[in-house]
């Protein structure tokens, strides 16, 4: 038996609680991100896991920081 999740592969994409039902998982093959939705009355999309950054992203953004503050 597969378990398989409902996905995206578009960049930014996140669930709305229409398309999830409550505690079921989603996840962004782009970003690399799992969402859920936790449920309730209103319902609401948890992001719940993400790759992080890379040391080259952070780099990247301390270097576009340094030069704005100079």
């Amino acid at each position: 038996m597969r378990i398989k999740l409902k996905r995206s592969a578009v960049p930014g994409a996140v669930p709305d609680v229409d398309d999830l039902q409550d505690g079921e998982i989603a996840m962004n093959t782009a970003d690399s991100k799992m969402f859920v939705n936790v449920g309730g009355a209103q319902g609401s999309i948890v992001e719940v896991s993400n790759k992080g950054q890379t040391s080259a992203e952070v780099t990247a953004k301390a270097t576009v920081m340094a030069i704005a503050l100079a």
